[in-house]
Parts: C-alpha cells; structure tokens; sequence
C-alpha cells in the first residue's frame, strides 16, 4: 500500500533570479518502507522531505499522502526530525518529549506513562528529569526521535538526524533507529548526504541530482538484516552509489 504518492513534482523558490530546487519528481513509498532520499548538497532533498511533511508546497505537480493531497502541517500519521533536536531548554526532557501528549490534551498519568515508555525505547531511562544543556548531543536526537514517536505516528520524516553528532554515536543510533523501526513498523523517510549511512539503513536509496534536483537513480538495497558494517556485500553496494555520485559530479566537473 503506498503511504506518499509524489507526481511530476516541481518546487521553485520566487525572487529576483528564481531558484529551481526540484524539476519532474515521481516518487512512490511504500507502507514499511525505509527509503533514504541521497544526494549532494543542494540537490532539494530537504525540500522534498518538506513537502511531504506539508512544510512547504510545491509550485507544480503534487505530492499525495494515503492518496490526499498534502495541504499542510497536522495531523497524527507523520513524526518530523530535524538535524537540531530543538528541545526547549527551560523544560525538562521528559516535558520536551511529551509535548504533543500535552497539546492533545493527554491526562498527566497516561503522558508519563507514554514518556518513560518511550525514554525506555530511545535510551535514555533515568534522564527524563535533566534539562537539555546537562544532556550530550546524541542524547538531545534520542529526545528529539522519542517526542516525534510518542503520538505513534504513520511515518517517521527524518532529516539528517545524525549530522551533528560524532561519528560512534552515530552508528549507535543508526543502529538503535533500525531497532524501533524493526520493532515498530514505521514508514521512514530519510535524507542523508553520507553513503554508508544510507546502504547500511536503507531498503531503497533515491539519489537525487544536483540541483534542480531530479531522481537520478535508485538503488533497492536487498541485504539481510542484521547487516554488519564492513561486510563485502555491503561495501559493493556502497562502491554502486559512488560510482553513480560521480557519474552527476562528472557533468559539472567537464564544464568547468
């Protein structure tokens, strides 16, 4: 069943010399789905995460979620995370990630219930009472990945998560994203500019060109789960991404 239908997409940003960030995006996402959407900086894949979230409209085309057109932000099916965590310092991370259990209108005793459940889920059992500024970076994503999780959302919407935070507390929370999505049964779209990161998470890699941004070329991920890093299978397909970076990068380079 597919969650996102995207049609003849294009999105252009007005002004004095327009940019277009997008041109001609056909895109289909399947319920259960992993699909990582990778490419240069640039190249609209933010943009394009943003659409689907309805942070932001397309200037043709259109882009579907459950076959309805995606008119805006709202609504329980989606779970957006974003580079910076943007947890509220002056609240506790146990307050940040039951926020929207608090905006719905969740009773006290279910919100904690549905806090601690998913501290647990993330990691981060025992800190729900510290303050972001006495937390790690990588502690601040789990926070952010716990508040989009706790209104059990359809889809997870993920940008760039990890970009921010050294490279072993990365892995770590790949691995610990795949955990909940294996678990859990979520949708996840997410963008990424780093290779690895993608063959090791995805079922399906989208590779945007550079900007406008079109879909170069996709790549069905077809290894077993669990996978292990440094597994041949994995670096082969690892060397099929590059090898299709460098084939867009050439154009550019020729030119100049």
């Amino acid at each position: 069943m597919s969650v996102f239908t995207v049609t003849a997409l294009d999105k252009v940003f007005p002004g004095a010399s327009p940019v277009r960030a997008l041109d001609k995006i056909d895109l289909t996402i399947e319920a259960g789905e992993f699909v990582v959407l990778l490419g240069p900086s640039g190249c609209g894949k933010s943009t394009l995460l943003e659409i689907l979230a309805g942070l932001q409209l397309p200037s043709a085309g259109e882009a579907r979620f459950h076959d309805q057109p995606i008119a805006g932000p709202g609504g329980r099916g989606l779970g957006v995370v974003f580079q910076d965590a943007s947890l509220m310092p002056w609240r506790t991370v146990a307050a940040n990630v039951g926020l929207g259990l608090e905006i719905r209108g969740e009773s006290k005793p279910r919100t904690q219930q549905i806090v601690d459940r998913h501290l647990e889920l993330v990691g981060l059992t025992g800190f729900g009472s510290k303050y972001p500024h006495q937390i790690s970076g990588g502690m601040k994503q789990r926070a952010g990945i716990a508040r989009a999780l706790v209104n059990d959302p359809e889809v997870l919407l993920m940008d760039e998560p990890f970009g921010a935070v050294d490279y072993i507390t990365r892995i770590k929370l790949q691995e610990d994203l795949i955990s909940i999505w294996e678990k859990h049964q979520k949708t996840i779209v997410f963008v990424t500019h780093d290779v690895g990161e993608a063959v090791f998470l995805a079922d399906r890699i989208v590779l945007l060109s550079p900007r406008p941004g079109r879909i170069a070329e996709t790549f069905a991920i077809d290894l077993p789960r669990p996978r292990r890093r440094g597994d041949l299978e994995l670096l082969k397909q690892e060397a099929r991404v590059y090898e299709a970076l460098h084939a867009l990068e050439a154009p550019s380079h020729a030119a100049a």
